[in-house]
C-alpha cells in the first residue's frame, strides 16, 4: 500500500492500530517537525504543513538508524591561512529505536525499487540503495519526493505558495518532483564517487519469505512469496497451510466409480 500511495490504508492504520493522532504529532515533533500539527486522522494524509528542511531532516532519523540530527548549514569556518575561526557540531539524540528505523527504512525503499518513485531506476539510472516517499496534494498544488541513501538525504518541493494555482494536471510527485530528486542524487554520486552503500540491518530485526495469500512463513509450494522484514519477538513461526497440499500426488487422479455388486 505504501509503494502505491494508497493513502486510505495509512488512515485505517492510524484509526484501528495507532487510535491516537497526538501520538503520530509526538513523533513527529521528536524527529524534527516544528511546524504546528494538528491532532487528527488526517494527519495520515499529510494535511497539516511543514517545511521542506523540516521533512527532509525527519526523513534523516530513518537513514541515521532512529538518531536526529539537527540541520546545519556551516560546520566550520577557516581564515586564509587555514586557521579555525569557528566550529560547530551537530546535536544528536536518538528518537526512534533502530529496529523501527530500518522497518520503515525498508518499506519505504520498495517505493523507489517498484513503487510510486521507481522511476528513478528505470528512466533516470539512479541504483545505489535508496529509499523514499512521493506526495501530491489536492489539485496538483504541490509536488514532492523526500528520498534518502545510508550517505545522503535529500529532499524536494515542486509548487506555489498560493494553493489556488495549480502545478497543472498530473503533476504529482513522481511526475514534477522525483525526477529533480533523481538527477541530483545521480549526479552528486557520480560526482564525488560515493560507494553504493547498503542499509545495514540492526540486532533484533530478521527477513524472511512469507506466503502472500495467509501471511504465514512460505511453504516451497506457495505461488506467491514476499521478502518481508519482521521485529524478530513479531516473526511469524507458524507455516504455511493453504498450499500444502496444493501438489498432492492424488490430487489430479480422477476418482474411481463405485460399482454395485449383486
Amino acid at each position: 500500500a505504501l509503494r502505491r500511495s494508497l493513502n486510505l490504508v495509512t488512515v485505517r492504520v492510524l484509526q484501528n492500530l495507532i487510535r491516537k493522532p497526538s501520538l503520530v504529532v509526538e513523533y513527529a515533533h521528536k524527529m524534527g517537525i516544528k511546524s504546528h500539527l494538528d491532532p487528527v486522522d488526517a494527519i495520515a494524509l499529510g494535511a497539516s504543513d511543514v517545511t521542506p528542511l523540516e521533512i527532509t531532516s525527519a526523513y534523516g532519523v530513518f537513514a541515521n538508524g532512529g538518531v536526529r540530527v539537527e540541520p546545519m548549514a556551516i560546520l566550520r569556518v577557516e581564515d586564509q591561512n587555514g586557521n579555525v575561526l569557528e566550529e560547530n557540531y551537530p546535536k544528536r539524540q536518538e528518537v526512534l529505536r533502530k529496529q523501527t528505523a530500518y522497518i520503515m527504512t525498508d518499506l519505504l525503499q520498495t517505493v523507489i525499487n517498484r513503487g510510486t518513485g521507481a522511476r528513478a531506476r528505470y528512466m533516470y539510472h539512479f541504483y545505489p540503495p535508496a529509499a523514499g516517499k512521493t506526495g501530491t496534494t489536492n489539485d496538483y498544488s504541490d509536488a514532492w519526493f523526500i528520498g534518502f541513501t545510508p550517505l545522503v538525504v535529500t529532499g524536494v518541493w515542486v509548487g506555489i505558495d498560493d494553493y489556488t494555482i495549480s502545478l497543472g494536471k498530473g503533476q504529482t510527485g513522481s511526475r514534477a518532483a522525483l525526477p529533480i530528486w533523481a538527477n541530483y542524487m545521480k549526479c552528486l554520486y557520480d560526482t564525488l564517487n560515493l560507494p553504493p552503500v547498503k542499509f545495514e540491518m540492526p540486532e533484533g530485526v530478521v527477513r524472511v519469505k512469507i506466503c502472500a495469500d495467509t501471511k504465514k512463513l512460505a511453504n516451497d509450494i506457495c505461488p506467491n512469496k514476499i521478502d518481508e522484514v519482521f521485529e524478530t519477538k513479531f516473526a511469524p513461526t507458524e507455516y504455511c497451510d493453504k498450499h500444502v497440499n496444493l501438489f498432492s500426488p492424488n490430487r489430479n487422479k480422477r476418482k474411481k466409480k463405485g460399482r454395485i455388486r449383486f
